[in-house]
């Protein structure tokens, strides 16, 4: 068994003029023989990789989680323009300090996204991406997504039970219990002058409300590295008919549709902690 270490560093980044911070938190064991970079979903934060990251480390592996740009204890640049793609990849760029020689990417979602663009923009130096739930393509159904997470950007709760509540309902994350549970809250909302709020930028409604087009189709089709995509089965994405076009195009990419849970999985449950091991362990070995 390793022993599990686990800390925070905030670390400065210039965005124009502005001097803004980045939260990494790193969770690593005593001799670390690879890393992985985790990134999450559009409303989430480092923190949701704990669970995952406390097994990952029994194999060896430094867990590296930055809050990305408006959530969590990152900065919140408090104006939509400033939340371009190439801010968000600054915060994956300063990752590269703590990665290993041998390093794989994992993203939630919207992180995903910002995992897969990275990657390839750094021509594919990495031995593995897992993409979690992501959407491939923009759609009716991404756009379903946006404006509900604009919504719910802007929305103040009058109190921390009704916030946790709020959470826990629309991200299905009732099977929580001890001190995850509160740790996974506490990192969820947050307290301003009028109330309770996600922790999440407000201002990142307006980027959502954009509707900005995108597609990684031909990118996941000539990947020359090796991809999970891995879906819930009720996931809305898990049934598009590009994602097995992908698969059967480029022999890099394993397709699994299996994990019984919503959009996205929480990779927290145990089942679907193995199945990500799994896969790192065959890309790390």
């Amino acid at each position: 068994m390793h022993a599990i270490s686990e800390r925070e560093e905030t670390v400065g980044v210039l965005v124009g003029d502005y001097l803004v911070d980045v939260v990494v938190r790193i969770w690593e064991p005593d001799a670390p023989q690879a890393s992985v970079v985790c990134v999450h979903g559009f409303a989430g934060t480092s923190v949701d990789f704990a669970p995952l990251a406390e097994t990952l480390v029994q194999s060896g592996y430094r867990v590296i989680a930055p809050d990305m740009f408006g959530r969590g204890q990152s900065t919140f640049l408090s104006d939509p323009r400033r939340y371009t793609l190439r801010t968000q990849l600054l915060a994956l760029n300063l990752t590269k300090r703590y990665q290993l020689p041998a390093n794989c990417f994992l993203g939630t979602s919207w992180g995903g996204l910002m995992a897969l663009a990275h990657v390839a923009s750094l021509n594919w130096n990495t031995h593995g991406v897992i993409l979690n739930d992501c959407s491939i393509k923009a759609d009716q159904t991404v756009e379903y997504f946006r404006d509900k997470l604009a919504v719910e950007a802007e929305m103040i709760f009058t109190s921390r039970e009704e916030a946790e509540a709020h959470v826990l309902e629309t991200r299905s994350m009732g099977f929580l219990q001890g001190n995850m549970r509160n740790r996974f809250l506490d990192s969820r909302v947050r307290q301003v002058v009028d109330g309770w709020r996600m922790n999440y930028d407000a201002a990142l409604a307006e980027t959502l409300r954009a509707n900005n087009p995108f597609s990684v189709v031909d990118l996941l089709k000539n990947a020359p590295t090796p991809i999970l995509m891995n879906f819930g089965t009720e996931s809305p994405y898990a049934s598009g008919p590009l994602n097995d076009e992908i698969a059967v195009a480029n022999p890099n990419i394993t397709l699994i549709k299996s994990m019984s849970a919503p959009h996205p999985p929480s990779l927290m449950k145990p089942e679907e902690i193995l199945t990500i091991a799994g896969f790192l362990g065959r890309c790390l070995s």
